[in-house]
């Protein structure tokens, strides 16, 4: 089985966000979960992912531990694929937490994909107008890769902005707007309100 190139690149820039590489038997899945409040993104990730056999989303309940507060998810999964074994090798060497290989670069590589990471991972300051990209999961090593993607992909240069003590990309105003015309027409009508 070989995927679209435009399926490839929705599929990378899901897995550098909140998509869920999940090993189910011999083969893998992904799994797409949000909020409730982003079921048309949720619903347009399903259309733009139909070559892996998505499930119909449903809505999951889920109470936080830590809080008590009961929250609502949309969410679906893939069917369990082999074509999904080689990402989850890439993004997950050695079958523990999501990291970004060193290959990054072959990979984020289209403004579609970048679109994708941005509308799962970014967001726009309030305070001023600059954007940033959630990658507070990472080493400060992976961050440094991704960065070094950024400027020599798509010409964007980009400091690191600390939050919680955890790296976070930081693309300020004057390559926010460029950074923003780049992607813009990726992103769907619901998620605009990231952009300038």
């Amino acid at each position: 089985m070989h995927l679209s190139q435009r399926c490839k690149e929705v599929l990378i820039g899901t897995i550098l966000g909140d998509g869920c590489l999940e090993r189910n038997g011999r083969n893998v899945r992904l799994r797409i979960d949000h909020s409730l409040i982003q079921q048309a993104f949720v619903d347009w990730k399903r259309r733009e992912l139909q070559e892996l056999s998505p499930s119909i989303p449903r809505v999951v309940r889920r109470v936080d531990a830590r809080t008590g507060m009961e929250h609502l998810n949309y969410r679906f999964s893939t069917r369990s694929l082999p074509l999904l074994n080689d990402y989850f090798e890439l993004f997950h060497a050695g079958g523990g937490a999501k990291r970004i290989p060193a290959s990054i670069s072959g990979l984020l590589s289209t403004p579609l994909t970048l679109a994708v990471w941005y509308m799962d991972d970014g967001g726009r300051r309030g305070d001023c107008r600059s954007g940033y990209l959630n990658t507070n999961a990472y080493h400060l090593t992976e961050v440094a890769l991704l960065q070094g993607c950024l400027a020599k992909s798509f010409g964007v240069s980009t400091t690191v902005h600390f939050a919680a003590r955890k790296p976070r990309i930081y693309i300020p105003k004057s390559q926010f707007f460029n950074f923003c015309d780049l992607i813009r027409p990726h992103v769907i009508d619901e998620m605009l309100y990231k952009l300038l």
